[in-house]
């Protein structure tokens, strides 16, 4: 009687490694159960980089405005048709000169080019001379800001605006392409007009372009001078409802060729360009 509890306690004892050693089967079963069971994981997208240029020259803040979207901003000039793009506005001399303005940085300090050429105007040293290009005839306009800008030159520290035309013909053409537009209305009455047509048989490829402007003087719903204007330059306030010596009239073309193979091209253009218009400033300058 006095060694029951001691052969309980040792019989206790006896069964505890085999009681463990059946836990860790049902334990290595049920691990070997989990792996068989598929799991789904999410789907991870690569995207892979066809130009071949390291992932950092890729990161270049630009905008491009063609297609449709241009179509809807056009304006007369280049600075009103890029007004309102985040981070670009335009200067204000009138409604017939007007230049991009980005971050705040103008005249030299943004670059206007044309077709990756820079335009040889005076719009950047005086902000009365209207830029020598009209988006009536541009089919895209890339707006690049940032560092990268001053890839174009040292001076373009605001950024670089470049109006593509395509008056030389880069690809391949079958066939014939073109667009007409026409423009009327508006406060200045405007009368705007153009045509462009591309053709070609594989291997050349031409291109013509015309266009047609005019304007008169711009409606205002009050005196062109301020009250204050009037008594500081002792000038009396006639002109009401018009901005005088605002109206503007202009015109011109192109036509290019070019000899296009697989890896490249060969190519020629000439255009004119033709613009008369008023400074609001002074009255009788034109």
């Amino acid at each position: 009687m006095h060694y029951a509890p001691n052969l309980q306690l040792l019989s206790a004892f006896a069964f505890k490694p085999l009681l463990i050693a059946v836990a860790t089967v049902f334990s290595t079963s049920s691990i070997a159960a989990d792996a068989n069971v598929a799991i789904d994981l999410p789907t991870v997208p690569v995207t892979g980089n066809p130009l071949g240029v390291a992932s950092d020259e890729l990161v270049v803040p630009v905008a491009v405005i063609s297609g449709r979207e241009l179509s809807l901003k056009r304006e007369s000039t280049l600075g009103d048709t890029l007004n309102g793009i985040p981070g670009v506005s335009a200067t204000q001399f009138g409604p017939n000169a007007s230049r991009p303005v980005i971050r705040g940085l103008d005249g030299e300090r943004v670059r206007i080019m044309q077709n990756g050429t820079s335009i040889l105007d005076a719009s950047s040293l005086s902000f009365d001379h209207a830029v020598g290009v009209d988006p009536l005839i541009i089919e895209q306009i890339d707006v690049v800001r940032g560092p990268a800008a001053l890839l174009y030159g040292g001076s373009a520290v605001g950024g670089v605006v470049n109006a593509i035309d395509h008056r030389i013909p880069k690809e391949q053409l079958e066939g014939a392409t073109g667009r007409a537009e026409m423009r009327f209305g508006g406060p200045s009455n405007t009368r705007n007009g153009a045509a462009v047509i591309d053709v070609g048989n594989g291997v050349i490829a031409i291109h013509a372009d015309a266009y047609t402007r005019k304007t008169s003087d711009l409606d205002i719903p009050g005196y062109a001078l301020s009250r204050r204007k009037s008594e500081q330059d002792n000038t009396p306030r006639e002109n009401r409802g018009k901005l005088v010596n605002s109206s503007a009239e202009g015109d011109g073309g192109a036509l290019g060729a070019a000899l296009t193979f697989d890896n490249g091209y060969i190519g020629t253009s000439f255009s004119t360009m033709n613009n008369n218009y008023g400074v609001v400033a002074e009255e009788n300058v034109r």
